[in-house]
């Protein structure tokens, strides 16, 4: 890999709450350190082609690895990283593949429902029975607007934002002490990172042990994890920038690592007592199924977009969850936007997922 790539990893587990950050949406500080020693390891593998690097996928979705402008310029430098620009097409709307994804109907139904019915779908299961060795296997596919190889050339100027794009598998460590596996393809090629061992961290969900010991049971204490207070103290619930982040968090624990069905109930119980939810039928997510979705509307920090709705993709009859998309709200108003209403944006959903004995081995 030379100094012009960026290793583009995909996301692959359903854990990791980001921290409440006061100066950065939840997560982006730890997706910013994770970009710079990547980018660090890379250079260090370049100079020695000998040794194997460990590298930690990035456990983000694509849409916020770069915050603010500057914040990502000054990773850029400091990792010594070329910054490779790619184009996005004018405005044509059924250039990206986000353009036939509509984002479906709004629904009668309430996201108390909805989500409600996901709970109870997830206390069913029964708790598997799992040893610290094992891993917990995922395969997902991502996607994000800008990085749509299908947009057509321009003069309009969009970055990849050092991440992955496609299909990948990952094996994370049951107990976060085993070293675990990422692949993908890319170029018709196959592409593996070791999944590195490391410390425990404050608000940080880093594997299925973690996700026992740190996130509660119960719904009051789960609604408190996701705001980030203490007992005590009130959630700062109808604050539109608090509910978003609470949301986000939520997702992401989802999306990032396997969650013990009652945390997983009782996140679900937690997320229904956000404001100001809505619900929508037939949402589709980039593997082309279709369930309910339960969002939050509002001006995320996705890098280089204005409006969207961040929502939960359920399937309409086991309510499993399947995806977390992001789907676009602005309309039309620059030469260089391609996507209408309803568009999406992102979208990271979660193919398959199990628990297996050994690194390479699927359910």
């Amino acid at each position: 890999m030379n100094d012009n790539q960026s290793p583009r990893e995909i996301p692959a587990s359903q854990d990791v709450p980001s921290a409440v950050e006061r100066d950065l949406p939840p997560g982006r500080h730890s997706a910013l350190r994770e970009h710079l020693m990547r980018e660090i390891e890379n250079r260090t593998e370049d100079a020695d082609s000998s040794r194997p690097v460990a590298v930690r996928p990035l456990w983000r979705r694509p849409a916020f690895v770069a915050p603010a402008v500057a914040a990502a310029l000054t990773v850029a430098v400091v990792a010594g990283a070329a910054v490779t620009q790619h184009v996005a097409g004018p405005s044509l709307p059924n250039a990206a593949k986000g353009s036939d994804r509509r984002g479906g109907t709004p629904s009668d139904r309430s996201a108390a429902e909805v989500l409600e019915r996901a709970a109870e779908a997830a206390e069913k299961r029964k708790p598997p029975a799992i040893e610290d060795d094992q891993f917990v296997y995922t395969k997902q596919e991502n996607y994000h607007w800008k990085m749509d190889d299908e947009l057509p050339v321009s003069d309009c100027p969009r970055t990849l934002e050092a991440h992955p794009f496609g299909v990948a598998e990952t094996w994370r460590s049951v107990d976060g002490q085993h070293v675990g596996l990422s692949r993908r393809r890319e170029d018709g090629r196959k592409v593996e990172y070791p999944i590195v061992v490391e410390p425990r961290m404050r608000n940080h969900i880093g594997s299925y042990r973690e996700a026992e010991d740190e996130l509660p049971t119960d719904v009051e204490g789960m609604y408190r994890y996701l705001y980030g207070v203490k007992e005590g103290k009130e959630p700062k619930a109808g604050d539109k920038s608090a509910d978003r982040n609470a949301f986000e968090k939520g997702a992401e624990l989802l999306v990032a690592q396997m969650l013990p069905p009652k945390r997983e109930a009782a996140l679900y119980r937690a997320l229904a007592r956000i404001p100001r939810l809505t619900v929508w039928e037939g949402a589709r997510d980039t593997a082309d199924r279709t369930g309910v979705s339960v969002g939050i509307e509002g001006r995320f920090p996705d890098f280089g977009q204005g409006r969207s709705r961040h929502e939960l993709l359920f399937d309409e009859r086991t309510s499993a969850f399947l995806a977390f998309n992001s789907v676009n709200l602005d309309e039309l108003d620059e030469d260089c936007e391609s996507l209408r209403v309803g568009d999406m944006v992102s979208s990271e959903a979660i193919l398959e997922r199990g628990v297996v004995d050994r690194t390479d081995e699927r359910p």
